[in-house]
């Protein structure tokens, strides 16, 4: 596992370029730029918890505190203006996604339940079966989870809480720690006394609609 915690005035760089799903990943608390050789033709999903600025040639967005997103990038340059706090981003590179900023209640648990008790929310969908998506993880107070893996790699930022992961060792997570767990890495989280809310970014999964599943097709009856 992975683990980098942000401070003030830095960049932490995930390179993960080299796996099954090729990804690369930061987290920000000052200005950087991403040059476009790095990330080619990719979609960044992301996630700030103050206020920042994504600059990518004549597009200029603002990205307010609690808000993720999910922007194609088509081999160009970005630039990152953080004002304050912490921008999470993570390109998947060779894949082109949705176009989405959406708000975080992060008062409030996942709207689906995970394991041994945790809960989940999907921020970011994937437009296709077994495309990437972006997910909120809410893991109340007093949670051990059974240990799992998962055949690709999953990049997570704790946005607030504080908990564990146990790996080959057991590893402190608060707020503003950035890691990854590698593919089949075994694992779990656990929490004592404090919730854990994580963002995190999955590069695949069996979910999500096909040509012959999805909700425009679903109740759609042709008459004979």
């Amino acid at each position: 596992m992975i683990v980098n915690k942000i401070s003030k005035d830095a960049i932490s760089i995930i390179d993960m370029r080299d796996t099954m799903y090729p990804s690369y990943s930061l987290a920000t608390s000052k200005n950087c730029f991403i040059d476009k050789k790095d990330i080619g033709w990719s979609t960044m999903f992301g996630f700030s918890t103050g206020k920042s600025t994504i600059k990518i040639e004549n597009l200029c967005l603002e990205i307010f505190p609690n808000q993720f997103f999910s922007i194609p990038i088509k081999n160009k340059d970005v630039e990152l203006n953080v004002s304050f706090g912490v921008t999470f981003v993570v390109f998947r590179l060779g894949f082109l996604g949705h176009d989405i900023i959406g708000n975080l209640d992060t008062t409030k648990s996942g709207k689906l339940s995970y394991i041994d008790g945790c809960s989940d929310s999907l921020l970011v969908y994937p437009p296709r079966f077994g495309d990437a998506s972006m997910n909120y993880l809410y893991f109340p107070s007093n949670i051990t989870q059974s240990y799992h893996t998962h055949p690709s790699i999953r990049i997570g930022y704790v946005i607030d809480g504080f908990g564990f992961s146990d790996t080959d060792q057991t590893i402190p997570l608060e707020k503003n720690v950035f890691f990854c767990l590698e593919e089949h890495e075994l694992h779990r989280f656990k929490t004592d006394n404090s919730f854990m809310k994580i963002v995190v970014y999955h590069p695949d999964g069996e979910w999500g609609p096909t040509d012959e599943n999805h909700t425009m097709l679903n109740r759609t009856y042709i008459k004979k």
